[in-house]
């Protein structure tokens, strides 16, 4: 970008945006064609679409034709500052700092920051990065400048808050990326009550700004969703927080929390959503002996969720995550939650990841490599959990060396995902690197689980029958005994 465009304002938008249109108009072909280069880039597959079918040849060209003309027409036409209202914009909500003086009201900062993102992000118009992104790139440096170019963003939204007894004060700016230089800030200082008027006004004031297009539907939508009781939203921010921790003690705590907003608020669809989730995972994670009640419950609060706020992204995941997930495998019922979810919410990345998933398992790698790679693009600083839809889709498209980079980059960020492992025994096994294969599988045992190929099959979450042969016949190969 800076060697192409040095004097012209184009972000990477521009690139990706292209990229997914790409994808689109080669279809089932896109992930065989267009491939995604770790760390450097795509590449097209010419010589592989003219050994396909004429016609297919045709449409790449065309395809490379298309991105050259619009990635020529944006340095023409995009110059500094001059943005239209219809270009989409990328931003970054940055955690708020806690200027309490007590580390044990960060929950309650960073919880502004975070309705921020999630309202932002339901802008068409917005590119917003997802909390884990900011907050982790926010981390590790402090010039804005930084920050915003390792996010990929225009502008940063910065804050703070101070918390004492039942006041607060509130700072919140939006930066230019480029300069580091504040273009609108604004503050609040007052009884906590009225937090919500703030968040909305920064909300309102922030799409004048930047003066982003709202359609009839957004504008309804617009503005702070859920609840006016303001221990309701205290607990609904401490239970998120705690839910975080992913450990047993923290998930009660979690569910104790989310449970209290609800008594205050009964018709809270986001706390709604928030213990379904937590009583979902307490069955995934092995927390519970009653594993019955709390699917029950998970569901009970998820559809509750939907039914207040048919509208609310967040209410639709919930309920998707919960049908995707193997105890209960409605894979069509989770697709149509997550297709609600991204309608939406554009930036809803997580809920593209999840989307991916199910498609895969349901026998769609073609569409679960494209979905994926649009979160992918849509997050600049990916989970670790969003390689596992990524390796799985080209394992089963026969690209053993995609899958490969996938699972070893999910592998060293999460070394006993019991899963990843399990692919790619199977990947090394149709590679023929069967060194490698045998390492991983001493790697496998030592977690405690038994690696023959009939203990694998019955825990792997895949029924698509061609698929399910594609990890036998790889685990064969990489000698795993029946």
């Amino acid at each position: 970008m800076e060697r192409v465009w040095t004097d012209t304002h184009v972000t990477d938008d521009s690139l990706v945006q292209c990229i997914s249109e790409i994808r689109k108009a080669l279809g089932p072909e896109a992930g065989a064609l267009l491939r995604t280069v770790p760390k450097q880039g795509y590449r097209l597959d010419v010589s592989l679409a003219r050994a396909r079918r004429p016609s297919l040849l045709t449409t790449v060209r065309i395809a490379v034709l298309a991105i050259l003309a619009v990635l020529a027409l944006s340095a023409l036409l995009l110059t500094p500052r001059q943005q239209t209202a219809s270009e989409a914009q990328s931003i970054a909500v940055l955690p708020f700092e806690n200027l309490s003086g007590i580390a044990g009201q960060a929950y309650y900062s960073n919880g502004l920051a975070e309705e921020l993102i999630v309202n932002l992000s339901r802008i068409a118009d917005l590119r917003v990065v997802s909390r884990a992104a900011s907050f982790s790139v926010a981390q590790s440096a402090s010039d804005p400048r930084q920050v915003a170019r390792e996010l990929g963003v225009s502008y940063l939204v910065d804050g703070s808050v101070r918390r004492e007894g039942q006041t607060l004060r509130i700072t919140a700016a939006l930066i230019d990326g480029a300069n580091g230089e504040n273009i609108w800030a604004d503050s609040y200082a007052g009884a906590e009550a009225d937090v919500f008027d703030f968040q909305e006004r920064v909300l309102s004031e922030l799409v004048r700004v930047l003066s982003v297009r709202l359609s009839k539907q957004e504008r309804e939508r617009l503005g702070i969703r859920g609840t006016r009781d303001v221990d309701a939203f205290d607990n609904y921010l401490r239970g998120k927080e705690l839910a975080g921790f992913l450990t047993a003690s923290q998930n009660e705590r979690a569910e104790e929390a989310f449970s209290e907003a609800i008594r205050r608020d009964p018709d809270y669809a986001a706390a709604h959503a928030q213990l379904s989730i937590v009583l979902s995972m307490r069955a995934e994670y092995g927390w519970t002996s009653d594993v019955a009640n709390s699917l029950a419950r998970a569901a009970q609060h998820a559809e509750r969720a939907v039914a207040l706020s048919p509208d609310l992204p967040f209410a639709h995941f919930a309920l998707g995550r919960l049908l995707s997930r193997s105890f209960i495998a409605d894979l069509a019922g989770a697709s149509a939650e997550f297709e609600r979810a991204i309608e939406l919410d554009p930036n809803y990345t997580d809920a593209y990841a999840f989307y991916a998933i199910v498609q895969v398992a349901n026998g769609r790698a073609e569409e679960g490599l494209n979905t994926i790679a649009e979160a992918l693009a849509r997050n600049p600083v990916p989970p670790y959990w969003y390689y596992m839809p990524l390796g799985l889709a080209n394992f089963y498209l026969g690209d053993y060396d995609a899958a490969e980079a996938a699972l070893t980059e999910l592998l060293e960020r999460n070394p006993n995902l019991q899963n990843a492992l399990r692919i790619l025994i199977a990947t090394y096994g149709h590679m023929g690197r069967l060194d490698d294969a045998e390492w991983l599988v001493m790697e496998y045992e030592a977690l405690g689980v038994p690696a023959t190929i009939t203990e694998i099959m019955q825990v792997i979450n895949i029924e698509h029958p061609p698929y399910r042969k594609a990890v036998i016949d790889g685990l064969r190969l990489a000698g795993i005994p029946e």
